[in-house]
């Protein structure tokens, strides 16, 4: 027999005369063909319960039911299966009758055992072509609906604007196409544990409670080794630490997939219970792992969107700020301007009329609105070089309390005007502080000028700095306090972000750009310190901060 025969399927006899059915099995037995002998009236029997008949021999007159009619019945029945019909005479009208009906051969009686086996032999190679037809056009239907899937997946992946609804539906893709009772996605917790953020199938209270150790059960073997693992028996296979959710499975095979980011694995897929009752095929394997890749696609598609529409938020923020700054800053600088043109002015013109003393404070009104304006500016343009790393910074030892008792006098005249009550306690023993002399003391300005102006009219300003050791650092820790207008530190995002200030340039704000906090914040980012608003029970703002000092200093 041919070689593609190797596992050779039967061949159903139906034949009437007991004499040529023992004919044709003998003849056939010879040449190693097996035959399951059988009557016309049992053909719908014997083809449901055998699935390897790979023939049928009928005869085309017999009493009961004719060779044409067990021809309609294969056809309908099982079309792959080739029939040969077989008559005692060579009828034209026949033979183009059982041809026409889809008819392998037509056998006339008689024929040699030589013409049997060759006809019987090209009935079983038809089969095995017609087996392989239906496979590859099975073959070709299910990665079709593969493919299908992966494009689902991929759509939902740029359609979805919530990562919950998206793995949802990106689960319920895989219970509807692949054919399984149960499927779960689980991704980190912050604190590294799998939980379950999308399921089919568990039993109540399941998904809510389960949390998945790295390392532990399937999914925490998965999660940890990266590598994807198909078992036939989850409870057996002793590679898994037990998880405590053995129970769910009613088969025992599983299939578990790593969701592989580009630098890191971003969770599990699991699935398990196959509709069918049967295991998971090496197939099943590679179907999974397209759509763990195309999840993941959809994962990090859906966190870059996020980003980005945060980071297009930021930037619509910072340019309303910056729109902001300009208004401020043209509102600002133009009251002092406004302010020398007209005393410049008022000299030009009228000289002569003006007296030594009145000419004296005309120059020192017009030199004082000349400073505001370099300290509008100066700030401004430090925080610019700051912001776009070209601040050149000089470090060296610096006294916080010299520059603390500094700026406290430099301030004296408006402290005075605000009638405020300064206290002032720094510990002379603190160590020096490496620093930018310049940018430290334009951070403590800052906030100084803020804790000014924010003040209430005959309240405190207090400036305290002590040592203090933690369990692994020594820093300086400083505070400025005011007892004015009270600052949550639920504000600080507003407070210290850039250009922005509270209120509104038609108000009645103090005076300022709108920098001075976003400056302190980034001399203070850069000196490797920490700036925050704290709690002052309802009373004043508080402003703390740290910064770091070496262990030899």
């Amino acid at each position: 027999m041919n070689a593609e025969l190797e596992k050779q399927p039967k061949v159903l006899v139906i034949e009437d005369e007991e004499f040529f059915r023992q004919m044709i099995t003998d003849s056939l037995a010879e040449s190693g063909v097996t035959t399951l002998p059988a009557t016309a009236m049992d053909l719908s029997e014997i083809l449901d319960q055998n699935d390897d008949i790979g023939l049928v021999l009928t005869d085309l007159e017999m009493p009961d039911v004719s060779g044409l009619e067990v021809l309609q019945q294969v056809k309908a029945l099982k079309p792959e299966i080739p029939v040969v019909v077989v008559s005692g005479h060579q009828d034209f009208h026949a033979l183009r009758e059982v041809l026409s009906g889809g008819a392998l051969d037509y056998l006339v009686k008689p024929f040699s055992d030589m013409e049997l086996v060759a006809t019987v032999e090209k009935g079983l190679l038809e089969y095995v072509r017609n087996l392989k037809a239906i496979r590859d056009r099975e073959e070709a239907e299910r990665l079709l609906s593969d493919l299908i899937l992966l494009r689902e997946i991929g759509e939902t992946a740029s359609g979805e604007g919530d990562l919950d609804t998206l793995l949802d539906r990106v689960i319920d893709l895989i219970v509807d196409s692949v054919g399984v009772q149960t499927a779960s996605l689980m991704l980190p917790d912050k604190n590294g544990n799998l939980k379950i953020r999308a399921s089919r199938g568990l039993p109540d209270g399941v998904a809510d409670k389960a949390l998945i150790k790295p390392g532990e059960g399937l999914s925490g073997h998965v999660f940890v080794t990266g590598k994807p693992v198909l078992t036939t028996d989850i409870g057996g296979d002793d590679r898994f630490s037990p998880s405590g959710d053995d129970g769910q499975y009613s088969t025992r095979s599983a299939l578990s997939l790593p969701l592989k980011g580009r630098d890191r694995i971003l969770g599990v897929l699991n699935v398990n219970n196959k509709a069918d009752g049967s295991i998971f095929s090496i197939h099943d394997q590679y179907l999974l792992s397209s759509i763990a890749h195309q999840t993941v696609l959809a994962i990090e598609n859906f966190f870059l969107f996020s980003q980005l529409r945060e980071k297009a938020n930021e930037l619509e923020a910072l340019n309303e700020r910056r729109s902001r700054l300009v208004c401020n800053l043209s509102h600002e600088l133009k009251t002092p301007l406004t302010s020398i043109l007209g005393f410049s002015e008022l000299l030009l013109m009228h000289r002569s009329q003006i007296g030594e003393a009145e000419f004296d404070d005309y120059l020192q009104k017009m030199t004082d609105s000349s400073l505001h304006m370099e300290r509008l500016i100066s700030g401004m343009l430090l925080l610019f070089s700051i912001d776009s790393g070209t601040a050149h910074w000089q470090e060296q030892p610096v006294s916080v309390a010299e520059i603390c008792r500094e700026v406290v006098n430099s301030f004296g005249a408006e402290i005075e005007k605000q009638g405020l009550k300064v206290e002032l306690a720094i510990d002379d023993n603190l160590p020096a502080l490496s620093a930018d002399r310049d940018k430290f003391r334009v951070l403590l300005e800052s906030l100084v000028d803020n804790a000014i102006k924010f003040n209430e009219h005959g309240g405190k300003l207090a400036i305290r700095g002590v040592m203090e050791t933690g369990d692994e650092d020594r820093h300086i820790y400083l505070q400025v306090y005011n007892n004015g207008a009270s600052l949550s530190p639920d504000m600080a995002a507003e407070v210290f972000a850039d250009y922005s200030q509270l209120g509104e340039i038609n108000t009645a704000k103090p005076s300022g750009v709108g920098i001075g906090l976003a400056l302190c914040w980034a001399i203070v980012k850069n000196m490797n310190g920490t700036i925050s608003l704290e709690e002052t029970d309802g009373v004043g703002t508080s402003f703390g901060l740290t910064f770091p000092v070496g262990p030899g200093a």
